[in-house]
Parts: C-alpha cells; sequence; structure tokens
C-alpha cells in the first residue's frame, strides 16, 4: 500500500474524474450497464421497432408461402383428377362399339382443332406433340384405298 501514498490530491482528483467519465460514457452507450432504465435517445425504443416490423415481414411472408403451397395443393390436385377423368373417357371410348368407325376427314380436323386449342389453354394436360406433325394417334382420319394423302 505504500505505492498509493506516492499519489498526491490532484492524482487522487484525476483517477476520480476519469473514472465517472468511463462510466457516464459505458451509461450513455448503454444504460442498462449502470443498472438504468434510463434510454435518453431511445436506442431501445429504436431497436424494439426495427424487430416488430421485422417479425411483420416474416410474419407476411409465412402467410404468403402458406397461400402458395396451398395453391399449388390445390393445383396439382385438380391436374390429378382431370388427367384420371381424361384417362377413363379415352378408355371408354377406345372400347365403344363404334370405336373402330372411320371418321370423316373434316370431323378429324374439327376434333384435332379443339384438341390443340385445349392444349393452349391446359399444356400439362395434353401429350407430348407428335414430332411427325400427325397430331394425337387417337385421332386419325381414314383415308380410303386408292386416294394419297
Amino acid at each position: 500500500m505504500r505505492y498509493l501514498r506516492i499519489i498526491t490530491p490532484t492524482g487522487w482528483l484525476v483517477i476520480a474524474a476519469v473514472a465517472v467519465v468511463l462510466f457516464g460514457l459505458a451509461g450513455l452507450a448503454r444504460p442498462s450497464f449502470l443498472g438504468l432504465k434510463f434510454d435518453p435517445f431511445g436506442i431501445d425504443a429504436r431497436k424494439i421497432d426495427r424487430l416488430e416490423s421485422e417479425v411483420s415481414v416474416l410474419e407476411r411472408e409465412a402467410v404468403g408461402q402458406a397461400e402458395i403451397a396451398a395453391a399449388t395443393q390445390t393445383f396439382h390436385t385438380r391436374e390429378v383428377v382431370i388427367r384420371d377423368l381424361s384417362r377413363q373417357a379415352e378408355i371408354e371410348a377406345r372400347t365403344a362399339p363404334d370405336a373402330e368407325t372411320p371418321l370423316d376427314p373434316d370431323r378429324v380436323a374439327r376434333i384435332r382443332a379443339a384438341d390443340n386449342r385445349l392444349c393452349i389453354v391446359a399444356p400439362s394436360i395434353c401429350p407430348d406433340p407428335d414430332p411427325a406433325g400427325g397430331g394425337s394417334p387417337a385421332v386419325q382420319a381414314v383415308v380410303p384405298a386408292g386416294e394419297p394423302d
């Protein structure tokens, strides 16, 4: 303790002043450091506002994601139902008593045009287009023997 006797009263005042300044700066930077709830610059209020806005944004994103997921599920459910119904209708058409009866070329053109319009509206339910340009194999015109295509 001998070394404390070396410091003069002015030295003690300087040490006390430095300590007060350091605690004051710490208190201004973070009032809770000194156990105070005093917030003269509104730091905590701004932080709370920022966090509340982030929560609001995240809530809206979560609601949007849930709506997208529900819409996607509905779309896929409808697509499966449409494919099943189309498959059943195709089977019924192929097994119908008049399934082997030739169609008139004009009627084939009308049916193919209707199929093309349907494929434009809902491409996911249409088969891949025939690369030869003949359309769906389900609808083919019967050309009488001896007549060229």
